[in-house]
């Protein structure tokens, strides 16, 4: 029985199919990984345990039958072990390269610090349970959603999207007074009615724009406020493009920059020259200031302070907090010099707002092109605010509300989402969780706190991107190639090295292997690098499996003939022994 088990073992009757099954999964899964994607594949298949069960058959066929040829005798029975046992170690190197290699991508930056957390394939849920036990796991998520495995820390996995986004919303329940509404916008052109949460507390969550116009809730504290509210406002005028304030000595001289833009100002025995206005401040890839936009988004003024013995030039901001820059031109720094910029943000012309009275009583305001108009405000009651065919009917009124935030799919275009992972838990509570924000699970009278992360994986040295190069074809805006400039930083050594790597040109740096990967046409200071590395002894077996095939075949097939001349050779040499002289004569006797 035994001896029929090694047989069949040895056998190319299991030899045929096997390799008919690997050979019909190899074509199956090249057309699979055209729609699904390398990921998906190498975790189905190539890690797959049938799949690394069929090549275990294929090598122990192999072995098997190089033995039972043994003893070895004649060249192709040499031939033919070597070739088998080299088919053997390149499938024992491929296994440990896909299961022990390493492979990620490493995004680097010109402004920022080196980094060495370079994104592998897959995520991680780690999760600590009310008791104190913490549970990590690998998990794959493949195209359709599925998840594997499919519980983690007593959470079942149920589904995955890249669609998410957070809503917020108000419910009943705060301990202090915080009145806060839904309304509900609706247009007759858009078919659709659409459902907006204010709340006076926190902050950010008064104000919501809709468009050109902006939606507010006020708690007043008087009558006169609440009267002031609901009259129409009166409108005063706003420097366009801010004021400068120049404290020179005992003297303050506020400046309006767009009047006075390319003119001088004296105060005392100093000049002020505002040079130029940027209504949206950058700096571009060579570090000049620019403006990104006419947008008041980031405004910014260069203006140029000078006396008899000195000139200084100044870049202040609408944002108070980026500091003021200033370089002295020539001469030495003015003493007793301070310079402040002060810009409104630009006025909302058509806005609706909720005002809660002192009683709790709603009023409305609304201003548009067709004009102003206020009142009370009652649950279930539509104003026309004026902006085109618009709505805006009061759904709820919560005076004691806190805050509720809440994760859904949404299938809204030009949305910005975010992916995230739907688990349940033991008693049946589905929560969705962010990824990479750790999240806490209110089950009944415990929590349990769970986080869905990047699967990264720390390298012994960082990579710092400090150029990203883009060559054009000449006399066309095509790109011909790209090169990353890098510095590699070893902590352990305390050296930095300058390397360079561009399309199939990679560089290694002890035993990783750094190549470039992708880039962003639209942020050049960005560029994503592939790194890998393999076990020095997976790459020595590979390679010892490929020698052994070649020089298995070389036998197999050029031996034989080698040896026949080798011994046809031999055989017409002379016999040295029967042609020497004395020999002649001693064979006579």
């Amino acid at each position: 029985m035994f001896d029929r088990i090694i047989r069949f073992l040895s056998s190319i009757k299991l030899a045929i199919p096997l390799l008919s099954a690997i050979i019909g999964v190899l074509i199956w899964a090249t057309f699979y990984e055209s729609e699904v994607g390398t990921t998906t594949v190498q975790q189905e298949i190539y890690k797959s345990p049938w799949f690394g069960a069929l090549m275990f058959l294929l090598a122990l066929n192999l072995g098997m039958s190089a033995l039972s040829r043994y003893p070895w005798r004649g060249a192709r029975k040499i031939g033919f072990a070597i070739t088998h046992i080299g088919l053997v170690v390149i499938i024992a190197g491929s296994a440990a390269v896909i299961h022990l290699g390493v492979e990620g991508m490493l995004l680097v930056r010109t402004d920022s610090d080196a980094n060495n957390q370079v994104r592998i394939e897959g995520d991680t849920l780690e999760v600590m349970t009310p008791d104190g036990n913490i549970e990590q796991a690998n998990i794959f998520i493949k195209d359709d959603g599925t998840i594997n495995p499919q519980y983690v820390g007593g959470l079942e996995l149920k589904a995955y999207s890249e669609d998410t986004v957070r809503t917020v919303n108000f419910v009943e329940g705060g301990k202090i007074a915080n009145p806060a509404v839904t309304l509900s916008l609706y247009s007759d052109r858009m078919g659709q009615a659409v459902e907006r949460s204010l709340a006076v507390a926190p902050k950010g969550y008064d104000t919501l724009a809709i468009g050109p116009a902006e939606l507010d809730i006020i708690k007043v504290n008087s009558d006169r406020e609440l009267k002031q509210l609901l009259n129409s406002p009166t409108e005063a005028k706003q420097p366009l493009w801010g004021e400068i304030t120049v404290n020179y000595g005992d003297r303050d001289e506020l400046i309006d920059v767009q009047q006075q833009l390319d003119k001088v100002i004296k105060i005392k025995d100093l000049q002020v020259k505002i040079i130029k206005f940027f209504p949206d401040f950058r700096l571009d890839e060579n570090n000049r200031p620019i403006s990104a936009s006419d947008r008041l988004n980031n405004p910014g003024v260069l203006l140029e302070l000078a006396n008899d013995e000195t000139v200084e030039r100044w870049f202040v901001f609408g944002n108070t907090a980026i500091a003021p820059i200033h370089a002295t031109i020539s001469g030495t720094t003015i003493d007793n010099l301070q310079v402040a910029y002060q810009i409104q943000p630009p006025q909302v012309t058509d806005f609706f707002k909720v005002i809660v009275a002192e009683d709790n009583q709603l009023y409305y305001a609304a201003k548009s092109s067709q004009g102003f108009k206020s009142g009370t405000y009652t649950i279930g009651e539509a104003v026309t605010p004026g902006w085109a065919d618009f709505q805006i009917t009061l759904q709820e009124y919560i005076p004691n509300a806190q805050l509720k935030r809440n994760i859904v799919i949404s299938n809204e275009p030009g949305l910005e989402s975010a992916p995230a992972l739907l688990v349940k838990t033991k008693t049946g509570k589905e929560t969705w969780i962010p990824w990479a924000e750790p999240t806490a699970i209110e089950d009944g009278d415990r929590e349990i706190y769970a986080a869905f992360s990047p699967k990264l994986l720390e390298i012994p040295f960082g990579v710092k991107l400090e150029d990203f190069i883009v060559d054009r074809n000449e006399g066309s805006e095509s790109v011909a190639m790209w090169t990353s400039k890098i510095r590699i930083d070893d902590a352990i050594t305390n050296q930095s090295q300058q390397r360079k790597v561009w399309m199939n040109h990679p560089t290694w740096y002890k035993g990783w292997k750094i190549a470039q990967a992708s880039w962003n046409p639209g942020d050049l200071k960005q560029s994503t690098l592939q790194v890998k590395r393999e076990p020095a002894w997976v790459t020595a077996t590979t390679w010892l499996g490929s020698i052994l095939v070649v020089m298995g075949i070389a036998v197999i097939f050029y031996a034989p003939a080698l040896t026949k001349k080798w011994r046809k050779w031999q055989k017409n040499q002379p016999d040295t022994a029967t042609e020497d002289p004395e020999n002649k004569e001693l064979a006579a006797t």
